[in-house]
């Protein structure tokens, strides 16, 4: 997995519009958010689920799709012993639903730290997720998702967000 960890940002950044036209229609958004964490294997130990949060920021090829980076802090375990971040690369999805409401499907790599009572492990996998974003206009928008980030340490951790973001660019 790792040879093939850089594959999908470099597809993501060839994929980015080269005309100065195609740049100055960019429509670039940022948001950050909170929400609940679980790691599947501590959750069986220690029966717990974190406070975990995010930072993202994207870019909007048109209404229906786009590319998102993000920094997870996924959150600490077992009394501060086990901690968990990760900064993922998603292509997404935008699925109309109504006006304001759209579907948000994404799927792309991740790359995660994991810091175990100070022994630091690095590695990369994939993450996947899905959500409902609520437009309130064209710029403002609050996002309710959860993700998936499949084999962080040899577990499965899952996070469920509240997010809110700003879009710039054209309207």
């Amino acid at each position: 997995m790792k040879k093939l960890g850089w594959i999908l940002p470099l597809l993501l950044l060839s994929s980015m519009p080269t005309s100065a036209e195609g740049i100055r229609n960019l429509n670039t958004y940022i948001g950050g958010g909170a929400g609940i964490t679980k790691d599947h294997t501590l959750s069986k130990l220690y029966n717990e689920t974190v406070t975990s949060g995010k930072l993202f920021a994207g870019m909007a090829y048109n209404s229906y799709s786009g590319i998102e980076a993000s920094y997870v802090y996924l959150g600490s375990f077992a009394n501060n012993q086990v901690k968990e971040n990760a900064l993922a690369f998603n292509v997404v999805a935008f699925v109309p639903l109504t006006d304001s409401i759209r579907m948000i499907v994404k799927g792309g790599i991740y790359y995660y730290k994991l810091d175990v009572s100070s022994v630091v492990t690095r590695d990369n996998d994939v993450t996947y997720g899905f959500g409902l974003k609520y437009n309130f206009d064209y710029r403002s928008a609050l996002r309710g998702e959860w993700e998936r980030y499949r084999n962080l340490g040899g577990s499965d951790v899952d996070m469920f967000s509240i997010s809110y973001s700003y879009r710039f660019g054209l309207h």
